[in-house]
């Protein structure tokens, strides 16, 4: 018997400047599409230097002693030291299984966008270059013909995003209606 290939999961990228509420939208989507049964992961890019790993532990050590990697894991999670991997894909493949990959920041990256916006924030509107945006979530009317959300109204953005991109609920898994 050939085994089955697992579908990749879909990944959505939610892009817009600093500030315009990005991390904010992630994690109340992530809550709705729980309540409805569907299991959410999330990616983060920065363009920014961090020190992810601290100076001196164990995990640095290895590291600057020629390790390409370092993976710790404790009784409550894991945490990866290695190289940055060549995109979002890529990064998707060492998550475990979900339905819904949502990636936060990504701007040069090759995936469907979710536009968030604020005129207060920043007058020009992504999709109005970028053709890879499929919806706005947005304080103002975008400049061109796709689905715009209000940030605080939530559900009818959660429908396009299980539509367009979530496989159906697998028999066993009853999503939640909102309330």
């Amino acid at each position: 018997m050939a085994a089955r290939r697992r579908r990749p999961t879909p990944i959505v990228a939610v892009s817009g400047p600093s500030g315009v509420g990005k991390t904010r939208l992630i994690t109340r989507l992530i809550r709705l599409l729980r309540r409805r049964g569907f299991s959410v992961a999330v990616l983060k890019h920065t363009s920014h230097r961090h020190a992810f790993d601290q100076p001196g532990k164990d995990t640095d050590l290895f590291r600057r002693a020629g390790a390409v990697a370092a993976l710790i894991q404790g009784p409550d999670g894991l945490a990866l030291f290695a190289p940055p991997m060549d995109g979002a894909r890529a990064l998707a493949g060492l998550l475990p299984p979900c339905d819904l990959v949502l990636a936060e920041g990504w701007r040069e990256a090759p995936l469907p966008r979710l536009e968030v916006h604020r005129r207060a924030v920043s007058p020009t509107f992504l999709c109005s270059t970028d053709r890879r945006v499929f919806a706005v979530v947005s304080d103002a009317p975008p400049p061109r013909p796709v689905p715009a959300f209000d940030a605080k109204r939530l559900g009818p953005l959660a429908d396009l995003l299980v539509a367009r991109f979530v496989r159906p609920v697998a028999p066993g898994r009853r999503p939640a209606r909102d309330p």
